[in-house]
């Protein structure tokens, strides 16, 4: 059954397979408890032991589902660096603080006088960090190569 699929299906079935994979872990680990506690946010879920438990087999039944689909159709299982995830969204990061300078804040009304002297420096330099942590990560994907 693995000549079923041309190539470009064969992608787009293990694309669409991997985000769900993805998305299916990360329910599981918020299933098992975790939560996050930072400076601007908590996060964690609040559900009965009954919907956790229904949950739970939901995605051992879906998780089977596509370890089957991926030995039925010979998709392969890829090394991905979380280095290269990680440098793009700090990279995203970076975009978002410039666009929140004073100047940029416009958009959104007027913008007190006072505004850039307060916060341009800090959010400047938070993107900066931003933009470095994004090439560190860069760095580390070109030794490996």
């Amino acid at each position: 059954m693995k000549n079923l699929l041309n190539h470009y299906q064969k992608n787009s079935l293990r694309i669409s397979l991997l985000t769900f994979e993805e998305n299916l872990r990360q329910v599981q680990e918020w299933l098992d408890g975790r939560a996050e506690n930072g400076i601007l946010y908590r996060r964690e879920l609040t559900i009965s032991a009954e919907k956790r438990k229904q949950a739970s087999q939901a995605i051992r039944t879906a998780l089977n589902l596509v370890e089957k689909l991926r030995n039925v159709f010979g998709l392969e299982t890829v090394y991905e660096s979380a280095a290269s995830m990680l440098q793009g969204d700090l990279a995203i990061n970076w975009a978002n603080l410039i666009d929140t300078q004073a100047g940029k804040l416009r958009r959104y009304g007027k913008v007190h006088p006072e505004l850039a002297g307060i916060l341009d420096s800090d959010i400047q330099n938070l993107a900066g960090i931003a933009l470095k942590l994004s090439s560190i990560l860069g760095e580390s994907q070109q030794e490996k190569t």
